[in-house]
């Protein structure tokens, strides 16, 4: 791709700057200037994509059967292709941020990694000027959300999403080189795919795969929605009861053979949590309900095996629904 003479130029002062610095950074003003000689949604769009998917493999080496990310990360590429649609994209970002946000205790460089992909569907799904403007905030505010997604893949690249005095220098120089070089570069490329290399695979176990159109949500019916909405009112109180900021019941069910798992955050730290079997058989009920309703409604999508519920202390409610994998406990009966 040949640049134009201002993007040249830019690139070459870029370089110049991060190759005369101590820290090996290539600064806020001049990477906004970049993007506004380069002002087409399409480039850019492809350049937050590449961003993720430089510091996917950090996510995928703590998740290692990850196909939520990876899924985001191809259709926020489709979408700029326009093959899925803008609320789809902008609806799976929302729900993968917050999946990201309950591993920030258990790694937050990895979880970070993993919203580089969320702020990547975020600009895809926006207009060139509206992800420039985002270039306005400053380095020095402390909400990652309010960072551009360059400099934010670079501070989970650098080891500084930890803790800026950690910043490996050689790994920013590194990060930012690469980002004016072989990023840009690709970039401009339109006719190249940026996802290919990276195949989805679910594991399964002693089952074939099963077709699947509600892996995030479950069937819009009156029955289901009520089943979680009594659920939802459980888990608040319990939250309540135990003063947690979040709290986690991953439910495994297989045939007649259950397995739940509930813990919870309080105070930055996950705890385990062991709830009276009373409690437990009580929500255990309302899931083979919820389970065999969907299955009736949605036969040839089979029934899903793992269904994991979050809430959280603002009310937030979240689902997901695993129809592959098998919990080690389930995968030892003979089923």
């Amino acid at each position: 791709m040949k640049y134009t003479e201002a993007i040249s130029s830019l690139i070459s002062k870029g370089l110049n700057e991060i190759n005369h610095s101590d820290k090996g950074h290539l600064s806020l003003p001049t990477r906004r200037a970049i993007l506004q000689a380069i002002n087409d949604s399409l480039v850019i769009g492809r350049i937050s994509i590449l961003c993720a998917l430089k510091v996917y493999p950090i996510w995928n080496e703590f998740f290692k059967d990850d196909t939520e990310i990876i899924g985001l990360i191809k259709n926020t590429e489709k979408y700029l292709l326009g093959q899925t649609g803008k609320k789809d994209l902008l609806k799976d970002a929302d729900h993968l941020d917050v999946f990201a946000d309950n591993y920030m205790e258990d790694d937050i460089t990895a979880a970070f990694a993993a919203k580089v992909a969320v702020h990547a569907a975020y600009d895809a799904g926006s207009s060139a000027e509206m992800v420039i403007s985002d270039y306005d905030s400053d380095e020095e505010i402390e909400d990652p959300d309010e960072w551009d997604t360059a400099f934010l893949a670079s501070l989970v690249y650098n080891g500084g999403i930890v803790d800026w005095d950690s910043i490996d220098d050689g790994r920013n120089k590194e990060f930012w080189n690469w980002y004016l070089t072989e990023c840009l570069s690709i970039a401009f490329d339109k006719n190249q795919m940026l996802t290919n290399d990276y195949k989805i695979e679910r594991p399964i176990y002693k089952t074939p795969e099963q077709p699947r159109t509600q892996i995030h949500e479950y069937v819009n019916n009156d029955k289901v929605i009520s089943l979680f909405s009594q659920l939802e009112k459980i888990f608040t109180e319990i939250l309540s009861d135990i003063k947690g900021d979040t709290l986690i019941f991953d439910a495994y069910r297989v045939d007649t053979c259950n397995y739940a798992k509930v813990s919870y955050y309080k105070d930055g730290l996950r705890l385990d949590l062991e709830l009276d079997i009373c409690v437990l058989l009580y929500i255990n009920e309302f899931i083979r309900n919820i389970k065999n309703e969907m299955y009736e409604t949605q036969k040839d999508e089979g029934g899903f095996y793992e269904l994991k519920m979050t809430i959280n202390k603002n009310g937030d409610f979240i689902k997901e629904f695993n129809y592959d994998v098998r919990v080690d406990a389930l995968q030892k009966k003979n089923l």
